[in-house]
């Protein structure tokens, strides 16, 4: 009797027995109700996973009457994609919602100026009010090293769209780092926005160099040099150079215009650096020294001006060289205070160099008569140079209309001043009636030539100025000023209106 031979085994149960099985298996046996996401077997109609070990089990899923329900509400409506789709879709915007998150964030600190170091103080309160608060880093350096250059490269782009294909300004100014480096600053102005668009260190500060920067930055930026319509610049001989050499051939539209505050910034510095006032300008300097870095010392000194009970109790302002009228209002403040420093310092027992280069100055009567003078004449007669600088520095209201008068107003007043014999402040003239007829002789002859150095500083840098005209002509869109312009003003721009 014949035995019976068992059946071949079929092409499926070779392929079970030869490999492992897996959710990947599980989908090509039914590609059409089954997909794998990593290590699991996702029904796509029913958004589940489903048991793949077992072939039944997916058998008895797709046989099921809630996945049958599914399956023709999808084929009936034909709108809601697979769950690949959705899981993908899904994933891809939460992606993108936290990048956005992230670099709103940086943005926000930038502007603010807020230091990104203090992330690590608001993560926990931005995890717990947040829904988006858990895509901060805790790594303080990747927003620093990752997100902050993507932020820097949309502001660029939004304000490159801004100027391109406008007229536009360029204003330039050369600082110093705390490494005394020279770091030239680049600014495009256009529609009354001024944006800084570049940020130039330089080994050298001449006129090469610097207008080397600006041609490369403009070009970096796609700008067009033809849309250049005035340059503007402070009245450095390299920086009149620059333009007059280089850039006034490859800008052909635009005007030199220099700044009007730095020229009265350089005639107060003739007050600064005269001789006769050199006891002043060194009494700023060591009281500088005398509080800097000295908390204990700062308070000890506002319960001192409590007790002698003066309006003000206050610390003396520094004197900083690139800040405007910050050495006048030192000086302002040193000519009310004066006469309580020596008592204070006394009381000090300090043996420092500052607090003894102080007291040699005011060791006798007559030195802080003497000082307590010029002090006050550089009190009261630089007013009219700081309230010039305030008006031109306003950014409230257009300055262009009275920029001129305010310059012409300066040039009056210093010219005034070199002949006079009072007049000067009511507490400056106290102290020439005081004086003998050859002392104030002699004190009027060097208030005197302090008044024409700066007279002469003046008229060096505002006679020449390129844009004078432009400034003077530009006094009739005040409807207040235009009545009161020249003929040959008027004439003038008549002329420019027919040409």
């Amino acid at each position: 009797m014949a035995k019976r031979l068992p059946a071949a085994p079929s092409a499926s149960a070779k392929k079970l027995r030869n490999s492992t099985l897996t959710p990947q298996y599980r989908a090509e046996q039914f590609p059409n109700d089954f997909h794998v996401s990593g290590e699991l077997l996702l029904c796509r109609f029913c958004q589940q996973s489903i048991d793949w070990t077992r072939k039944n089990t997916c058998s008895d899923h797709i046989m099921s009457k809630s996945h049958v329900r599914n399956k023709e509400k999808y084929s009936n409506a034909g709108k809601t994609p697979p769950l690949r789709t959705c899981i993908t879709a899904s994933i891809f915007k939460s992606s993108d919602s936290r990048k956005e998150f992230v670099e709103d964030f940086v943005a926000m600190c930038a502007e603010a100026d807020i230091p990104l170091e203090k992330m690590t103080k608001l993560r926990p309160f931005l995890l717990k009010h947040c829904k988006q608060g858990g895509a901060l880093p805790e790594n303080v350096s990747s927003l620093r090293q990752i997100h902050l250059p993507r932020v820097f490269e949309q502001h660029i782009s939004s304000v490159l769209q801004k100027i391109r294909g406008k007229k536009y300004s360029v204003v330039v100014d050369e600082t110093t780092d705390a490494r005394d480096c020279s770091v030239l600053n680049i600014v495009i102005g256009v529609e009354n926005q001024y944006f800084l668009v570049d940020l130039v260190f330089m080994d050298r500060c001449n006129y090469s160099t610097v207008s080397q920067a600006i041609l490369a930055s403009l070009h970096s930026n796609s700008l067009d040099l033809n849309d250049a319509w005035a340059v503007v610049t402070d009245n450095a001989a390299y920086c009149l150079k620059a333009y007059r050499e280089v850039l006034k051939g490859v800008m052909p539209n635009s005007v030199h215009v220099t700044c009007l505050c730095h020229i009265i910034n350089l005639v107060g510095e003739t007050w600064q650096h005269y001789k006769y006032f050199s006891d002043a300008t060194s009494l700023v300097t060591w009281m500088r020294s005398v509080f800097f870095k000295k908390p204990a010392r700062k308070r000890r000194w506002v319960a001192f001006l409590i007790n002698k009970e003066c309006v003000q109790a206050k610390v003396p302002p520094e004197a900083v060289c690139t800040r405007w009228n910050s050495w006048f209002e030192a000086v302002r403040y040193h000519a009310e205070h004066v006469h309580l420093y020596r008592q204070f310092l006394l009381a000090e027992e300090s043996t420092g160099m500052a607090v003894r280069n102080v007291l040699s100055q005011l060791e006798t009567e007559e030195k802080v008569q003497t000082l307590t003078l010029k002090l006050n004449f550089i009190s009261e007669a630089c007013s009219k140079l700081m309230t010039s600088l305030t008006i031109l520095e306003g950014t409230h209201r257009p300055t262009a209309v009275s920029a001129y008068n305010v310059m012409e107003d300066i040039g009056s007043y210093l010219i005034n001043g070199t002949a006079k014999t009072c007049g000067y402040g009511p507490k400056t003239d106290e102290h020439l009636r005081e004086l003998g007829v050859q002392e104030k002789r002699n004190v009027l002859d060097n208030l005197h030539d302090a008044f024409h150095l700066a007279f002469t500083k003046f008229s060096k840098h505002w006679d020449t100025h390129p844009a004078r005209d432009v400034y003077r002509l530009t006094r009739v869109f005040d409807p207040r000023q235009a009545p009161a312009m020249e003929k040959t003003d008027r004439s003038l721009l008549n002329t420019e209106a027919h040409g």
